[in-house]
């Protein structure tokens, strides 16, 4: 299932979050070759299941930018009315 952004979101994620999150250099690429190229599969599949584990991280990391983005701009709205202790 891929979700569609918004595309000012989309933006701000392939210029900031996708920057942020090749810095962070946590998807671990040489551990997921070492990991496939051990199953007893053809190369072709094995291209494949790469794709889509990247396909995966990627999304992941723009769905949670997205959440993340739109909590912290709900979060300085001050128009939005909060519980407050009395």
């Amino acid at each position: 299932m891929v979700m569609i952004m918004d595309p000012t979101i989309r933006r701000l994620f392939e210029t900031y979050g996708e920057s942020v999150l090749n810095d962070l250099g946590n998807f671990p690429h040489e551990e997921l070759v070492v990991l496939l190229n051990a199953l007893p599969i053809e190369e072709c599949r094995r291209i494949q299941l790469y794709d889509q584990i990247s396909l995966y991280h990627y999304q992941w990391s723009a769905d949670a930018f997205t959440v993340g983005l739109h909590l912290g701009l709900t979060l300085s709205n001050n128009n939005i009315r909060r519980p407050r202790t009395e």
